[in-house]
């Protein structure tokens, strides 16, 4: 018995009263899951600084959306990067969906993210960066003094697609030796 040469006898006896079935195993990883977000909330509540968060519209291969976000905030005195949730879209993925999903959630559990949030980034979707109904119009909107960034990988992907023979990276090289001439 290999169990038996690693652990011993009475090892592999406790390791085998260990219940194992589906919902045993499904019960444990929704309890840390939700002990991981309820940790990440109360750091986003306790943090003194603004937090930033990323959102970024997915497609699975079942043609489901899903919003995923993540945050980013210093809590005593580290910086930290924590998947907050993925959620399927049920409407569709337009802004006013996107920022009901995101207002939902933080009310949900009863975090103000209108006073605790510093910045956001999305990627170039029409439904977040649109001017006058973009999600990043109507997070505007709440809070006037957000930073409002575009990712940087999906603008490199964008950049390769209408430019596939010149890098991405060269060009913002370029970009910057020109803000350096032009100050």
């Amino acid at each position: 018995c290999v169990g038996c040469v690693w652990f011993g006898l009475e090892q592999r006896k406790k390791i085998e009263a260990i219940p194992l079935s589906n919902d045993t195993i499904h019960s444990r990883i929704s309890d840390m899951s939700t002990n991981i977000l309820e940790q990440v909330i109360a750091e986003l509540d306790l943090s003194p600084f603004p937090f930033s968060m990323q959102l970024d519209e997915s497609t699975d291969i079942s043609q489901c959306s899903q919003l995923l976000v993540f945050v980013r905030y210093i809590y005593s005195g580290t910086s930290k990067e924590e998947f907050l949730f993925c959620q399927p879209i049920l409407k569709n993925t337009k802004a006013v969906d996107v920022y009901e999903m995101i207002a939902n959630f933080f009310s949900k559990h009863k975090l103000n993210y209108k006073k605790k949030l510093g910045s956001l980034c999305t990627d170039g979707a029409s439904a977040m960066l649109g001017k006058t109904s973009g999600f990043t119009t109507l997070i505007k909107k709440e809070i006037p003094d957000i930073i409002i960034t575009h990712c940087f990988l999906h603008f490199a992907t964008w950049y390769r697609a209408i430019f596939p023979t010149i890098s991405p990276l060269s060009w913002f090289q370029n970009l910057n030796l020109s803000r350096k001439n032009i100050v």
